[in-house]
């Protein structure tokens, strides 16, 4: 086990380092050991134990496994969990080609997300990410951000849609606005090509496709999209708010929210296929 020299370089640990030593530490604290005797029980110091809960410290999956071993906890669920996720340091392989253009920020949300096991996302104005059409993306990406490299960002939003974290299945769950749906947009055949993604995507074992119609009640809370992230093995939900900042964490509970959208304004999965079929006739076809 690592008894090297605690490393004397100071550095912010990445969201999945601390998400690492969270599990880890859960872990130990619910077998009752202090790190000494943790420590003793591993065979390592106690202050590399230190330094891998607080994510300052980032060990291999050896390691995480003999710690799993020596916890006499290797069978369970969340051992595999945990060594799985001290294989990817830094996120899948597809966010390390994106890593020098994007803000730390933004890829700590992007860790964070490929690790969710279930994504509830909410959209308003635009339709939420994970369920743009190639097609949308392309046509209104330059419109935000006139600046922006397309491919790439289409390059990028395609992995995230298509990833499965540790090639287990992720459920997504989308609520988007009617509003997001008629915008009129320069170029009628994207809306439907993006309307007809959405009929596919509702088809899917694990996606779930709902509509809030034109005319339902509009609040404070239903004015920003947001995004609710569930990860295996623990009870914690993160919320991410999306603006015209880019996206953040936040430490508000957003569940209540996501409860009141889906029960009181949200029409059912089959209603809502319904009612885009109804926007995709009403558009002009190429």
């Amino acid at each position: 086990m690592s008894g090297a020299p605690v490393s004397v370089e100071h550095r912010e640990p990445n969201i999945n380092a601390r998400r690492l030593g969270l599990y880890l530490r859960t872990i130990r604290e619910f077998l009752e050991l202090s790190y000494d005797e943790a420590a003793v029980q591993i065979g390592c110091r106690s202050d590399w134990l230190v330094r891998v809960e607080t994510g300052f410290e980032w060990p291999s999956p050896v390691e995480v496994e003999r710690m799993m071993d020596r916890y006499q906890v290797r069978g369970s669920m969340v051992a595999d969990v945990v060594i799985d996720l001290a294989s990817r340091p830094n996120g899948p392989e597809w966010l390390s080609t994106h890593a020098e253009r994007l803000k730390p920020s933004t890829r700590d949300v992007l860790l964070m997300e490929s690790e969710a096991s279930v994504i509830r996302t909410y959209g308003v104005l635009t339709v939420p990410y994970l369920a743009r059409a190639e097609a949308y993306v392309r046509h209104i990406a330059p419109r935000i951000d006139p600046d922006c490299d397309v491919d790439a960002e289409w390059h990028l939003l395609d992995s995230r849609q298509r990833h499965r974290p540790g090639g287990r299945r992720r459920d997504l769950d989308v609520i988007v606005d009617e509003g997001a749906l008629t915008l009129q947009l320069s170029e009628p055949e994207v809306m439907v090509d993006q309307l007809r993604h959405l009929l596919d995507l509702s088809m899917r074992p694990d996606t779930t496709i709902r509509v809030i119609p034109r005319g339902a009640p509009f609040y404070e809370a239903r004015a920003n999209p947001f995004d609710l992230l569930e990860f295996p093995e623990v009870s914690d939900r993160l919320a991410l708010v999306h603006s015209a900042l880019g996206t953040h964490f936040t430490t508000v509970d957003l569940t209540d929210t996501w409860n009141r959208i889906e029960e009181g304004d949200a029409v059912p999965p089959e209603e809502s296929r319904a009612l885009i079929r109804r926007l995709i006739d009403e558009l002009p076809q190429g």
